[in-house]
């Protein structure tokens, strides 16, 4: 158990830089970021304290405050979620690369935080705030990928092929 903790003590310390990017990038969203040794295929997921409304239950609060006429916002700071980071999940690697290279102030490395946010937050049962963004975020990505690829974001060349006309093929019969 002791050699368990440790280890988690020392992800914590070798992903501080990713830790403290996430807080302040998602400052209002999440309570906390914490690395977990317990993710293992995904790179992220919100979870509740002891003491949390799970997602189902907040939108059942948030349809009876709309239902009742009053504001939904409150429940929204009442109740946020840790987030817990895979530090061995390539997506996870990828931002921490991002974060320690320079790019902590790029757009770039803000809507990949954001993006990884939003997934988190849908596996997990919670539902997407803005889906127009959200939707921006994953094309932006998409677009930089197909960039890096070399792949489709240039202008169609058009090329004209001219007739070819088949061989004639000759042949004799004994008649």
């Amino acid at each position: 158990m002791k050699k368990k903790k440790k280890k988690k003590e020392e992800l914590t310390k070798e992903f501080s830089d990713v830790i403290e990017y996430l807080e302040g990038t998602l400052s209002g969203k999440v309570n906390k970021v914490t690395v977990s040794d317990l993710l293992t295929t995904s790179p992220a997921a919100l979870v509740q304290g002891a003491y949390g409304v799970s997602p189902t239950m907040q939108r059942y609060m948030k349809a009876q405050s709309v239902a009742a006429g009053g504001d939904d916002q409150g429940l929204n700071s009442m109740n946020q979620a840790v987030m817990e980071i895979n530090p061995n999940h390539p997506i996870v690697k990828d931002l921490e690369r991002m974060v320690k290279s320079g790019e902590k102030d790029s757009e770039e490395t803000k809507n990949f935080a954001t993006l990884l946010y939003d997934v988190a937050g849908m596996t997990s049962g919670y539902d997407v705030d803005d889906a127009g963004e959200f939707a921006k975020r994953v094309m932006a990505l998409m677009t930089t990928k197909a960039r890096d690829d070399g792949a489709g974001v240039q202008d169609a060349v058009i090329e004209e092929k001219t007739e070819e006309q088949d061989p004639v093929i000759e042949v004799k019969t004994d008649e």
